[in-house]
């Protein structure tokens, strides 16, 4: 075929899909529907761009003559603009699985006109309510002011086709409500319209009693099914209305005592009033914060507000991905200790981002008329929002393994210092920890002077644990020796004991001396972490353990006992701080931002914020400024701080570095380091 012929097949193929877009567009006036050109392959930078003034098109629909004036040869895109004036409410998918989704939750208004786009899916509905047009969480909701690519547009090498061949279901303003409900109501706290709180469903506490009772026991089953039901909020007088009849006539087990049935209604009365009158807390442990999310917001930060404040998002009942302004957080934060300047900054302030990304997602909401608010701009967003985030979410953000949650309740977020005391308290109380002082203050980002006033305000019981081994020849060699360049005469954490109970430095030499004297017994001593616990049980002040004289050399190895020598710890934590730098540069790539390449670099998202880096640039003193990778911080930030002076931090898996460090330093026979990394990767730190 010649260059002739080529360009022949090209023009008669651009005429026909010019008749049938002319075509598509007249019977789509004809059903009612205000159809506009639409660039496609015309722009390949703004495809979906409209060919034409569509203004006027969202009041009327196009004339025929308006129709074969605007669809030219160059436009291959065909546009439907939503709103009254065509009675269309369309539903944009852009994620495959929320489509799927939507189709199993609401199955009936699955089932109507479906077009297949590029990314997902539009769902066609007719409906003479006023909709505005907004986005949600994986899609757009297309109503006034708005318009959609319909079939047969073609727009690069992709073709917009019906699926499923029905017509458009007619809705009316409760299949509205449902809908738009199911977006942003279902899975939130608050209506933004209404700011209505969502009420905690019941629970069936009868059915709960009957399912636990066979396995735990009448009065156990009775004592949990209560303390759940004070959890949800429900009144305990409807509660004992509702088990103690069942409780009275359940059987008891084989072997039990049989009492009366005013004996046994006495004594649940009194279990219920017992669950009742503990403090209400979350409702069960999937409900609670993880403790690593706790831990490192604590660390990182050195301040309790941001844990704080999810902890209360917990306690308030708040569904993840929940919706709601920063009035609605202020007025929930006032309720539960944490004042209006706390709130905003762990929601706008230096507390709102970890790593350049923001731990509460912020969304823009642009419904036309919320709580008396009106468009005076096209695009313009008329409300910020925030979405409590999930567990997920904040695992991902902070870059840490998922954890069990120890319950809090509400007066342990009252005050910072509540707050560290009680996450204190639950640690001690859930695992009786053996520990150091050191280990226990960074959990909570503290001086160990304020772990021992925790530790005393919580009557917290400390065993302290010796490792005792004979001293004898064979032993001797481990104890270090004293130069002359020591200045003093302790060995702190290591002595000798004799059998008299006197202890001495354990310098090599008093050792030796000791076994020439052959007079009396002599041990080693080495203090070890100390055991906490808040058990009501009297545990020994001191408790002597058996040691080997491997675990002996090892435990003087790692506290750097060798005078004049660097210790084993001070040679890791030199090699992990090098392998620490080495992982940062890998981990992060920069790339230089200009005005003119911002565009290509950040993608234009109202609402989905960019998660795979942040925005990096210094200062005039030369300090590290970061901030969240969105394009209107990028273009502010070139002009504050010099075109050229900012970057685009991309983000790759900090675990895959991680692992990659542990297989490099095993080939290359360095155990200690590789060992540590792959530890840390399998931890997913």
């Amino acid at each position: 075929m010649g260059k002739k012929d080529g360009a022949e097949t090209m023009k008669n193929q651009t005429a026909n899909l010019k008749n049938v877009l002319i075509h598509r567009a007249k019977r789509l006036a004809q059903a009612g529907f205000s159809p506009i050109p639409v660039h496609g392959n015309n722009a390949p930078s703004e495809p979906k761009r409209p060919a034409c003034s569509w203004r006027a098109f969202q009041q009327r629909v196009a004339t025929d003559r308006e129709i074969e004036k605007g669809f030219h040869e160059k436009v291959t895109a065909l546009g439907i603009v939503c709103g009254r004036v065509s009675k269309l409410l369309v539903i944009d998918f852009d994620d495959v699985l929320r489509y799927q989704r939507f189709c199993r939750h609401l199955p009936q208004f699955a089932e109507t006109y479906t077009v297949k786009t590029k990314r997902g899916f539009h769902l066609y509905f007719r409906t003479s309510e006023k909709v505005p047009s907004h986005q949600f969480d994986g899609g757009d909701i297309k109503g006034e002011r708005s318009y959609v690519v319909a079939p047969p547009s073609r727009i690069e090498s992709f073709v917009y086709r019906c699926v499923k061949e029905r017509e458009q279901l007619e809705i009316g303003k409760s299949d509205v409500d449902q809908l738009l409900n199911y977006f942003h109501v279902s899975s939130s706290v608050h209506t933004l319209a209404g700011r209505q709180v969502r009420e905690r469903e019941d629970i069936d506490v009868r059915r709960l009693y009957r399912r636990l009772a066979p396995r735990i026991g009448r009065n156990n089953a009775l004592y949990r099914t209560a303390s759940v039901a004070r959890d949800s909020g429900q009144r305990k007088e409807w509660v004992e209305k509702q088990l103690l009849g069942i409780h009275v006539e359940a059987p008891g087990r084989l072997g039990h005592t049989r009492e009366s049935g005013a004996e046994r209604w006495q004594e649940g009365t009194r279990t219920i009033a017992s669950a009742y009158s503990k403090q209400a807390g979350v409702a069960n442990g999937r409900d609670t914060l993880p403790n690593s999310i706790r831990e490192t917001l604590l660390k990182r930060q050195g301040s309790t507000i941001v844990a704080r404040l999810l902890d209360i998002f917990k306690l308030a009942g708040w569904q993840p991905d929940a919706f709601f302004t920063q009035g609605d957080a202020v007025k929930l934060g006032k309720r539960y200790g944490l004042s209006r300047k706390s709130v905003l900054q762990a929601l706008t302030g230096d507390l709102s981002t970890y790593d350049g990304r923001h731990i509460i997602s912020r969304r823009y909401v642009e419904y036309l008329d919320i709580g008396g608010l009106k468009g005076r701009g096209r695009g313009r967003p008329l409300e910020l929002a925030y979405q409590a985030p999930s567990v997920a979410r904040l695992l991902s953000v902070l870059n840490v393994a998922r954890t069990p949650g120890d319950r809090l309740y509400v007066e342990d977020v009252r005050t910072a210092r509540a707050y560290r005391l009680a996450v204190h308290r639950e640690y001690i109380r859930r695992l009786s920890p053996r520990s150091s002082l050191p280990v226990l203050a960074a959990r909570l980002g503290v001086n160990e002077r304020t772990i021992r006033r925790y530790n005393r305000a919580l009557q917290v019981r400390l065993t302290a644990c010796v490792g005792r081994l004979a001293l004898r020849r064979e032993t001797l060699a481990c104890l270090p020796q004293r130069g002359w360049r020591v200045g003093s005469n302790t060995t702190n954490g290591v002595w000798l004991e004799t059998d008299d109970g006197r202890r001495l430095p354990a310098w090599r030499n008093i050792g030796a001396k000791l076994i020439r004297d052959a007079e009396r017994e002599a041990a080693i001593c080495v203090r070890r972490a100390s055991v906490y616990s808040l058990d009501a049980e009297a545990r020994p002040a001191v408790q002597f353990e058996p040691m080997s004289l491997r675990q002996l050399s090892r435990l003087l190895i790692m506290r750097d006992q060798a005078p004049g020598k660097d210790g084993l710890v001070s040679r890791l934590r030199q090699a992990f701080e090098g392998a620490r730098e080495r992982a940062a540069a890998v981990r992060y790539e920069k790339v230089q931002l200009t005005f003119d390449n911002v565009a290509e670099r950040i993608a234009e998202d109202k609402v989905a914020e960019t998660i795979s880096g942040y925005l990096l640039a210094r200062d005039g003193s030369g300090l590290e400024v970061r901030r969240p990778a969105r394009r209107g911080i990028a273009y502010r930030m070139l002009k504050e701080y010099g075109s050229g002076n900012v970057y685009l931090a991309l983000r790759s898996s900090y675990k895959e570095v991680v692992m990659s460090l542990a297989r490099h330093a095993l080939r290359a026979d360095d155990a200690e380091a590789g060992l540590e990394w792959l530890a840390r990767g399998l931890a997913g730190a």
